[in-house]
C-alpha cells in the first residue's frame, strides 16, 4: 500500500481506540436496531433508465493530493445542488485527517436531502459499520484491499444485517476474488491504484468486464467529462462516482447534467 494509505490506517486505528473509550462497541450496538436492508441505495441503480447511468456525486473537503477542495460550511447547499441537478446518490468522505471529513456531516445531510448517502471511509473495524448505521448512512464503502477475505465477508454480512448497503471497492483481480466470496450486491472498481495513487481508467474498465453480471458495477475515479463516463458504461458500469472534478466544477448543475449520457 502507498505510504499515505498506511498513515491513514495508522491514524484510523488510534481514532478508533479513543472512540471506543468514549462509547464501547457494546453500547454502540445497543443504539443500533437491526433492520432489514431496505435497499434505498440499490433502487437508484435498478431504476435508472437503460440508456442512462447513475451518478454518485461526492462531497470531499480535501484529499491527500488536494489540501482544500471545499468547506464544511457549504456542504448542505452543495448536497441540495447535487440533488436538484439529478444526482442519484451522494457520497461523503468522513475520514478527518486527510479528507477533513466528520461523521456528524452525514447526520446533517440526511435532514436536508432525499437521495441516499454513501459513507466513504477506511473501514477496518466492525465498530465503524455500526457507527455508520447510527449516523444514518444508506450505504458504506468497504475497501477490499484493507482487510483479508474472511473479514471482508463478515463486514458485508454485518452491514446487510443492520440495514446498510455494502459497496465493496476493488482495485485488482486479487481484490475481485475477495469480493466474489461475499454476499454484496455492489462491486466498485477504483481506477486509482492504492499503491501508487495513479489513475488508470482502461485498466479499471478491463477489471469491470471481469465482474459477473449478477453484481451491480460502479466505476470510481478519473471522471472529468461524459467521455470517461461512457468508457465505464461500455465496460458494464451501472453507475459512476464523481469526486474531485465535481468539487472543482464552476457550475454543478451543468456538470452533472453533462455526465448523464
Amino acid at each position: 500500500m502507498h505510504s499515505i494509505l498506511l498513515q491513514i490506517i495508522e491514524k484510523k486505528q488510534k481514532d478508533l481506540s479513543k472512540q471506543k473509550r468514549i462509547l464501547s462497541i457494546d453500547e454502540l450496538k445497543r443504539k443500533v436496531t437491526k433492520a432489514k436492508l431496505t435497499s434505498t441505495f440499490k433502487n437508484r441503480f435498478i431504476n435508472v433508465a437503460h440508456s442512462d447511468i447513475a451518478i454518485i456525486a461526492e462531497i470531499k473537503l480535501a484529499s491527500p493530493t488536494n489540501s482544500s477542495l471545499g468547506s464544511g460550511s457549504d456542504i448542505i447547499q452543495r448536497a441540495i445542488a447535487y440533488e436538484k441537478a439529478g444526482a442519484d446518490a451522494i457520497s461523503f468522505i468522513t475520514e478527518k485527517h486527510y479528507f477533513k471529513g466528520n461523521t456528524i456531516f452525514i447526520s446533517q445531510l440526511k435532514t436536508r436531502v432525499h437521495i441516499p448517502i454513501l459513507q466513504k471511509d477506511f473501514v477496518i473495524d466492525p465498530y465503524q459499520i455500526y457507527e455508520s448505521k447510527m449516523i444514518g448512512s444508506d450505504a458504506i464503502l468497504l475497501i477490499a484491499r484493507l482487510v483479508d477475505k474472511d473479514v471482508l465477508k463478515d463486514f458485508v454480512t454485518i452491514s446487510q444485517e443492520i440495514g446498510i448497503e455494502p459497496i465493496v471497492e476493488i482495485n485488482d483481480e486479487e481484490d475481485l476474488e475477495k469480493a466474489l466470496d461475499t454476499n454484496t450486491s455492489f462491486i466498485a472498481v477504483n481506477a486509482r491504484d492504492l499503491r501508487t495513487i495513479t489513475i488508470d481508467i482502461p485498466k479499471a474498465c478491463t477489471l469491470l468486464e471481469k465482474i459477473p453480471d449478477k453484481f451491480i458495477k460502479i466505476g470510481f475515479s478519473g471522471i472529468h467529462s461524459s467521455f470517461e463516463v461512457r468508457r465505464y458504461k461500455e465496460a458494464g458500469a451501472k453507475g459512476v462516482l464523481v469526486g474531485t472534478s465535481l468539487m472543482k466544477a464552476a457550475n454543478i448543475d451543468n456538470f452533472i447534467k453533462s455526465l448523464k449520457i
